[in-house]
């Protein structure tokens, strides 16, 4: 199915899968997704959406940054079903950007999106969007963010100053614990080697003695090494072999020299023993209480001479982090500030803007207005909440939209809130799926002029039952459902290019059958729709 520029209106019988069309762009943009989805007896479903975006530099920006290639369209793959893979451009992507691109390029508006008009937040937000405001919104966000982190970083030195001496004490304890043992990393398996040496140096001494020995009383490799040198002398092929005697010769010698040498050092004295049991059990008893090994004490006596250091020192510490907490809540203070001087102004010029959307909605009399109500606390969202106030009917007090609004008021507002906002609003493609619930006549005609507006700045998608609303189409789409292979229905869509068969169209909108009298109205609307 493409879609062409400006106003394209999806109509069809109720069932023939409208919606099915507005769910499936949905998962192409990372919506949520379920197995119970796809069609009964298939493995999988795949949906793709392509979007042209040479003139968009804000989604081009976004998909280069994801690292996909800079690309004239847009391809948005998804699978539901089987791997569930998500794809942009043909590269596998996390349905995460795809929620992300998706959030640069379309703007989907239907009965649960006309709910969320409901929210406090939403409403707050869409003030910020029109006020061309989230950049200051971010940063009271931001602002906010280092203001909770100095406050947190006060009351953990506050807990910490409340301790007191015995904390002190107990941190300088264990610092002089681990201080007063000299640790040093290997130490243990080094004393340990020579532990086991000492317990066995008398009868190490025997062993290698006897080595000694045999290595003196055993003269048959240097006589074998000279008888062979004489045989080579007349014989060279003898030679290789008289070359490795010597080398066993100079091996015998070099281990000889180290086996004295071992000999030597062998301490075979009570008192060293003592020293070494002594020792280890003290590093073995340091190692237990912290951490299980001698790094491990080494990394804590380091932890607990900086902590005692900043315990030691902390009045200073918490006088400075109160500095710097009241320099956060100035910079909070001052950025909310910012934010709700565009809050106010948005918020007049927005609600008078809707409120003469709304009269051209045939909501004659109703009134639209926006209160800032001030937080108990300035947040990561700002000092205030915005809140939309509407009265459909005159002499009646404003109440939130929550309160007052019905279905058909509430589709008109949200249409009257886009109209008016549709300068400050950056997507450059809407969709309205039955944003015409429970309105008709004349007032369904001028939401069709809105959107038909609407449609002249941007690409704009609308699912209708009203003939009032589709005679405003710049593309007329028909969803059709019918009989295909194995009994299964098959949904297609196909537009209705010429007058006769948008005629035909509306009339079966209006009256379920394509009559004479249906027909003519269906013809004066396109008339007056030009």
């Amino acid at each position: 199915m493409t879609l062409g520029p400006g106003l394209n209106l999806l109509t069809g019988e109720t069932g023939s899968g409208k919606s099915l069309i507005v769910d499936a762009l949905t998962l192409s943009l990372g919506a949520r997704a379920s197995t119970d989805q796809v069609r009964f007896g298939a493995e999988k479903a795949l949906v793709e959406s392509v979007f042209e975006v040479s003139g968009l530099p804000l989604v081009v920006a976004a998909a280069e940054h994801m690292g996909f290639a800079k690309d004239p369209s847009l391809s948005l793959q998804r699978e539901v079903g089987g791997r569930g893979t998500a794809r942009v451009n043909g590269r596998v992507a996390a349905p995460g950007q795809l929620r992300e691109l998706g959030r640069l390029l379309v703007g989907i508006h239907g009965q649960h999106e006309h709910q969320a008009l409901l929210d406090q937040q939403a409403q707050t937000l869409m003030l910020d969007a029109h006020a061309g405001a989230l950049e200051l919104r971010s940063a009271v966000a931001v602002a906010h963010q280092a203001w909770t982190s100095a406050r947190r970083r006060v009351e953990d030195l506050e807990r910490l100053r409340a301790r007191g001496l015995r904390e002190q004490e107990h941190l300088r304890f264990q610092l002089d614990e681990l201080r007063a043992a000299g640790l040093q990393e290997g130490e243990d398996d080094e004393l340990a080697a020579e532990r086991g040496a000492a317990r066995h140096a008398v009868r190490l001494g025997e062993l290698v003695g006897e080595a000694l020995e045999s290595l003196r009383a055993d003269a048959g490799a240097a006589a074998a090494v000279g008888r062979v040198k004489q045989a080579a002398e007349l014989d060279p092929r003898l030679e290789s072999v008289a070359a490795r005697l010597r080398g066993l010769e100079e091996e015998l010698a070099d281990a000889g020299a180290e086996l004295r040498r071992y000999a030597e050092a062998l301490d075979s004295d009570p008192a060293r023993l003592e020293t070494l049991e002594t020792r280890l059990a003290q590093l073995d008893g340091i190692k237990r209480k912290y951490g299980g090994s001698i790094a491990t004490a080494i990394e804590e006596r380091d932890l607990l001479a900086a902590q005692l250091e900043q315990v030691e020192d902390l009045d200073s510490a918490v006088a400075a982090a109160e500095s710097e907490l009241a320099a956060a809540r100035t910079a909070l203070e001052r950025a909310a500030a910012e934010l709700t001087g565009a809050r106010v102004e948005a918020a007049r010029a927005l609600a008078g803007a809707v409120e003469a959307e709304l009269q051209g909605l045939l909501l004659e009399g109703a009134t639209f207005s926006i209160e800032l109500r001030e937080l108990p606390e300035v947040g990561p969202e700002g000092a205030e909440a915005a809140e939309m106030l509407f009265c459909g009917n005159p002499g009646e007090p404003s109440l939130p939209l929550a309160r007052v609004a019905s279905g058909g008021e509430l589709s008109r507002v949200m249409l009257a809130i886009k109209s008016a906002g549709a300068e400050s609003d950056r997507l450059p493609v809407l969709v309205f799926d039955e944003v015409d619930a429970g309105i008709g006549g004349e007032a369904a005609l001028q939401v069709g002029v809105r959107l038909k507006a609407l449609g002249q700045r941007r690409q704009v998608l609308v699912v209708t039952h009203l003939a009032q609303v589709a005679c405003f189409a710049d593309h007329h789409l028909l969803v059709e459902k019918a009989a295909g292979a194995e009994g299964r229905n098959l949904v297609s869509v196909r537009e209705l290019r010429t007058s006769a068969e948008r005629a035909a169209e509306l009339a079966r909108m209006m009256s379920g059958s394509v009559t004479e009298k249906a027909l003519a109205r269906a013809h004066e609307l396109l008339e007056a729709a030009v």
